[in-house]
């Protein structure tokens, strides 16, 4: 004989008034027992006494769902409690759907939404002898979700239905972003101004906006002079051998390396290592925080390049090297609001291919500056002596 104590606590609908029940079918017919509190008991005996379970109340003999989400067949409902009907669906987007019923005189009738093509919500009501249909918007998030109908109110709802954040996407892609691209990418006057030893003044210095985002970078200023060495982020379209991959390749991302998406990209360079402050810096352009999704990463020719094989500031990798790009958020008092990692270099191993970095835990941020965190092969006698470059795609911010 064993025993097996239930206690189980279930999240009934307010639309479902019947008490939860342990259900056991044998010989075609079902016998019930509340569930809370209860022991149950499984034996090699024959059973006695058992109850057969009580059926839901209803006055309609069926319910189907019927529309583009069914294939355009009708799905059957199933009787959850008391004049309840319920399934399982996907919400999928740009499908559609309607409540198709049988009387019992087996007469057809359905329930739809007061207007043609209605956007569905977590609750809402269907019109009896109505044709129109219920549309799923994109942006739900779910793979499976329960939808109830009752059929006293003609009343719907989803159980556990929620919309995926919305957000944009900034591809550094168009006329905009093409004007920024450096002719010269390694000492070009966007990037250095006329002379090529950087802006005298802050004045023009190179700076772009999304316009969407109001995603924003700057490059740094340092001793009176504004340029690309002083740190910031770039937009490139640029690409070259690894082999190439020099001071003057700066922008450049591997032969074959496409950007995340589209054309372009950006280049961010500098770095912080407790020196110098050079880091890079995106803000927001207008002062309001916002909450970046995430965005994609990758090396950039001169880094893969140096290291492996190493150049007369850095050596090549060890077994021991690694190397991870650092995203810091702050708020507009400067407040840190947290730090995100991700590994460039693990031993003799560089990222390659493009590398997803979820900054959500950050919550909403005014600006994030990028560092690097780096082992002791990987820096002299001046500081951290591998490349301080990583590349940038697809930024994306929650609306």
């Amino acid at each position: 004989m064993k025993k097996i104590f239930v206690s189980l606590l279930f999240a009934i609908p307010a639309v479902a008034s019947a008490q939860s029940v342990f259900t056991v079918e044998t010989e075609g017919k079902k016998y019930s027992f509340p569930l809370e509190n209860t022991v149950i008991t499984v034996t090699d005996e024959q059973p006695s006494q058992l109850i057969e379970a009580p059926a839901y109340k209803h006055n309609l003999e069926e319910v189907n769902l019927f529309g583009s989400l069914t294939s355009f067949g009708f799905k059957p409902m199933t009787l959850v409690a008391d004049y309840v009907w319920g399934i399982k669906i996907m919400p999928e987007s740009k499908k559609t759907f309607k409540f198709q019923a049988k009387t019992n005189t087996n007469a057809d009738l359905y329930f739809g939404p007061v207007d043609a093509n209605q956007n569905i919500a977590q609750s809402g009501s269907a019109i009896k002898g109505s044709t129109n249909i219920f549309n799923i918007e994109e942006g739900y998030e779910q793979n499976e979700v329960l939808l109830l109908f009752d059929e006293r109110t003609n009343n719907y709802s989803f159980m556990g239905l929620a919309k995926a954040a919305v957000y944009e996407t900034v591809d550094f892609e168009g006329e905009y972003w093409n004007a920024l691209i450096d002719p010269n990418q390694g000492t070009g006057k966007l990037l250095y101004g006329e002379s090529g030893m950087g802006y005298e003044e802050d004045n023009g210095v190179y700076e772009w906006t999304d316009a969407t985002t109001s995603l924003h970078s700057k490059l740094n200023g340092s001793d009176g002079s504004w340029a690309y060495w002083c740190g910031g982020v770039a937009v490139s379209n640029y690409h070259c051998d690894i082999a190439n991959g020099s001071p003057t390749t700066q922008l450049s991302l591997p032969t074959g390396t496409a950007a995340h998406s589209g054309n372009n990209f950006v280049v961010a360079y500098g770095y912080n290592d407790g020196g110098w402050d050079s880091c890079p810096v995106i803000d927001f352009k207008d002062g309001v925080a916002r909450k970046i999704k995430g965005l994609w990463v990758t090396n950039n020719s001169y880094f893969l390049n140096s290291l492996s094989n190493g150049d007369s500031y850095n050596s090549s990798a060890t077994d021991a090297t690694f190397i991870d790009v650092t995203f810091e958020g702050f708020d507009a008092a400067g407040l840190s609001q947290g730090k995100v990692k991700c590994r460039l270099q693990d031993g003799k191993t560089s990222v390659t291919d493009w590398k997803y970095v979820d900054l959500s835990s950050l919550g909403a941020v005014n600006s994030l500056k990028i560092n690097y965190e780096f082992s002791d092969d990987q820096k002299n006698s001046y500081g951290f002596s591998a490349p301080a470059y990583v590349a940038i795609d697809d930024v994306q911010i929650y609306k």
